[in-house]
């Protein structure tokens, strides 16, 4: 309970960290990290800032509708959501058994495709680019996302 708590927290390899440090009675600080190799990528919802300012609380709720795009892409491609911050998400896929590192890499960019398909099939998406208040501050607005992968 406790250990899935820190990887909430802190990531896979700062859970390793404290557990350790745990486990030996005090936390200490000083301890070197771990290399943890992957391929690391980040996403954004575009124009979120001017959504924000027209939907008020309401934006929790689209949020949350382009999160399910995005976590299910992403574990259906072996990945894993790290880190969710307003509208921003960090996604993880590391390789796992005798999967190449270039293999990983395609999985995270076909889960990145394979969001943005999802998302323009998205009737609930589509209703919240018609709101009339949404459509007055930013003609045209479709629910759009940025991507970025690194290793």
């Amino acid at each position: 309970r406790v250990g899935s708590l820190l990887q909430l927290g802190f990531g896979e390899a700062g859970m390793r960290i404290i557990s350790k440090s745990l486990k030996q009675g005090q936390v200490d600080f000083t301890q070197k990290g771990s290399v943890v190799y992957g391929i690391y990528g980040f996403c954004d919802i575009r124009n979120f800032t001017d959504c924000t300012e027209v939907l008020g609380a309401d934006i929790v709720n689209l949020v949350n509708n382009v999160s399910q795009h995005v976590h299910q892409a992403v574990i259906d491609s072996g990945g894993a959501p790290n880190k969710n911050i307003g509208d921003a998400f960090l996604l993880v896929w590391k390789p796992k058994g005798d999967a190449l590192l270039q293999q990983v890499a395609d999985s995270a960019l076909r889960s990145n495709l394979e969001t943005i398909l999802q998302m323009q099939r998205c009737r609930l998406l589509r209703r919240w680019e018609a709101r009339s208040d949404v459509q007055q501050r930013l003609p045209g607005f479709r629910v759009r996302m940025g991507f970025g992968l690194h290793y």
